[in-house]
């Protein structure tokens, strides 16, 4: 199977009015492109015809975009990629965080130790992406911020430590470590607010409840990618959805996600807005086999955001 164009695909807009901006800014955002021999061009028309439509001045790229680090070996799917990031960098100020797929094999059982988990890894990835975002004209952050016309991004890098999974922690996430790194980035004066201007954290896979930390309390938005909208087939999720459930059961390598992890926007205990981009697609080079063929049934989505 190859990626099916969706014949339906979710373009959920959201408002987020924090007050702090004289003039909209209007972000899209896209995750989870899942690169591989098995996902053809097809997908860079319909990114095309979607972005080109919300017409956004910022895109966030959401991490996931090969399927597996390894790709980064293959001319032909390196090329296909860089097209897609070509485009989005045409279209608007294009940011791009790093996901888990993107920096780690996934299609390992879980790691007996950190030691084995670390002989799992390619050390020169980031190299790697930093050079194909030169090129491209992407922006990528790794801890860092960008500022944009008002709005202040932090891509934060969940780098394998965050995915490592401890006994009894959810596979797929490391939440303790992530916090640890938080706690740090914050005692290093890397996560300090500036008045006035609208603070969003960007990152890979939701972190639960990481996001009520403290230190990240002056954050208006947070926004993530990775589960896929929980994999739930197109027509399925849409009577789900019915239920007040976001049409999403079970995330790629995690557990049973609370509804608002899933997809879509919620409003988190500070005020702050969390949304969740569902992403391209849901087949994966390094899923079980008997996925590929639902991949069909898998409704694509980029989400547009309006920040006043």
């Amino acid at each position: 199977m190859i990626f099916q164009e969706p014949v339906i695909c979710r373009t959920p807009k959201y408002v987020v009015d924090t007050g702090k901006l004289e003039k909209p800014v209007k972000v899209a955002l896209t995750n989870d492109w899942h690169v591989s021999k098995i996902v053809s061009e097809k997908q860079l028309r319909f990114l095309e015809k979607k972005l080109k439509k919300i017409k956004p001045d910022v895109i966030l790229i959401q991490g996931d975009l090969f399927d597996t680090p390894w790709s980064l070996d293959n001319e032909k799917l390196v090329s296909a990629l860089k097209k897609e990031m070509k485009l989005c960098a045409e279209i608007a100020e294009t940011i791009m965080i790093i996901g888990n797929h993107d920096q780690i094999e996934p299609a390992h059982p879980a790691p007996k130790n950190h030691k084995e988990f670390e002989s799992w890894q390619r050390p020169d990835t980031i190299r790697d992406w930093q050079k194909i975002c030169k090129e491209v004209g992407v922006k990528l952050l790794l801890d860092d911020w960008v500022e944009i016309r008002g709005v202040r991004i932090f891509g934060f890098f969940e780098d394998p430590e965050c995915f490592y999974t401890k006994p009894g922690a959810r596979r797929g996430e490391n939440y303790d470590a992530m916090k640890e790194k938080i706690r740090n980035l914050s005692k290093d004066g890397k996560l300090k607010a500036r008045d006035g201007k609208v603070q969003w954290f960007v990152s890979h896979a939701p972190m639960s409840d990481s996001l009520e930390m403290e230190e990240l309390k002056d954050f208006d938005v947070f926004s993530f990618g990775h589960t896929h909208g929980g994999c739930v087939p197109v027509g399925i999720d849409y009577v789900v959805d019915l239920l007040g459930v976001h049409g999403g059961i079970v995330a790629p390598f995690l557990k049973w996600f609370p509804r608002k992890y899933m997809r879509g926007r919620e409003l988190l205990p500070n005020k702050a807005h969390l949304i969740i981009n569902s992403g391209m697609v849901m087949t994966q080079d390094s899923a079980p086999k008997w996925l590929h063929y639902i991949n069909f049934l898998k409704a694509a989505e980029i989400t547009e955001v309006i920040v006043k």
